[in-house]
């Protein structure tokens, strides 16, 4: 069997019927099968996942790992996938994600055309933390293509969250101070090789959150480029979060502070000091955009 373009890496717990239209998108790739893997990490489900992805096998270069079930390890579910990659790209994407049909060849065309690493953060209709639009949602993904319901969110303006970074300032992301607040795991790809040469993610993020950012922090310091890939379409198919931000603020915040506090001591720079002193990203940016004006 030839080797793979890419290797697709789905971490996943206890979410059978988001799986399930994760692993359909992916089936109508316009994409040889054989150019694409799936790996399916799971992180200890007491779900029958591997019944799931046994049914997809005539359909999709797929494989199924387990690990046991010691908590939220979202990050070593990700490494799990790493490591038995074939693909010379990984591209993550959360269980629930719809990838367009050739979403798979975008991010395959991306990375070929830069000789550097790239960290590639694909787009996500109706991708919101608070998952406000949730029914609507649904209901324009389950009566629609793919194609019809990205155009109908597209129209409503049920677009992706970071929307308001990228109208703020400029699709061109990498000219950004703070890529790294903008790389969120939901749907972005990067080098085999480069994820193994900066060690991969950090495990010792076992709840949710965070590992991501790290992640994109690690790539910063490698000096790959970050590129906004609209083309890489896909929708984010509403499911429980596995922290209930609405309701349980304070928790929250003083969740994020920890984390955040985390990175700065793995990353002692100056953005992530000023991250770790505002709540709003996009003023972050400012701030730091204001700093290089004036040469500090």
């Amino acid at each position: 069997m030839s080797k793979p373009a890419i290797s697709v890496i789905i971490p996943t717990y206890n979410r059978l019927g988001g799986l399930k239209v994760t692993l359909d998108s992916l089936v109508e790739q316009r994409l040889d099968k054989n150019s694409y893997e799936v790996l399916v990490c799971d992180d200890g489900s007491s779900e029958d996942t591997y019944s799931l992805v046994k049914q997809y096998e005539d359909r999709l270069r797929i494989i199924y790992q387990f690990q046991e079930d010691k908590g939220f390890r979202a990050a070593a579910a990700r490494n799990m996938g790493i490591r038995e990659a074939s693909g010379d790209v990984c591209l993550f994407i959360d269980n629930g994600i719809i990838l367009h049909k050739d979403a798979l060849n975008e991010h395959i065309r991306i990375h070929g055309e830069h000789d550097q690493p790239c960290a590639v953060v694909g787009y996500v209709y109706g991708f919101d933390v608070f998952e406000s639009n949730q029914e609507e949602i649904i209901h324009i993904v389950e009566e629609n293509s793919i194609d019809d319901a990205i155009q109908l969110l597209s129209q409503k303006g049920i677009l992706d969250v970071r929307e308001k970074f990228y109208k703020e300032f400029s699709d061109d992301i990498d000219k950004l101070p703070a890529p790294f607040v903008l790389f969120w795991t939901c749907h972005v790809s990067m080098s085999r090789k480069s994820l193994i040469d900066v060690g991969m993610f950090d495990e010792n993020f076992t709840t949710w959150g965070g590992e991501d950012s790290d992640i994109g922090l690690a790539m910063q310091k490698y000096g790959a480029k970050f590129i906004l890939a609209r083309s890489a379409m896909s929708i984010h198919f509403p499911h429980k979060k596995e922290f209930d931000f609405a309701n349980e603020t304070d928790v929250a915040d003083r969740h994020v502070d920890d984390k955040k506090m985390y990175l700065y001591r793995k990353y002692p720079t100056r953005a992530v000091w000023l991250w770790n002193e505002t709540d709003d990203d996009v003023e972050l940016i400012k701030m730091l955009l204001e700093e290089q004006k004036i040469g500090i």
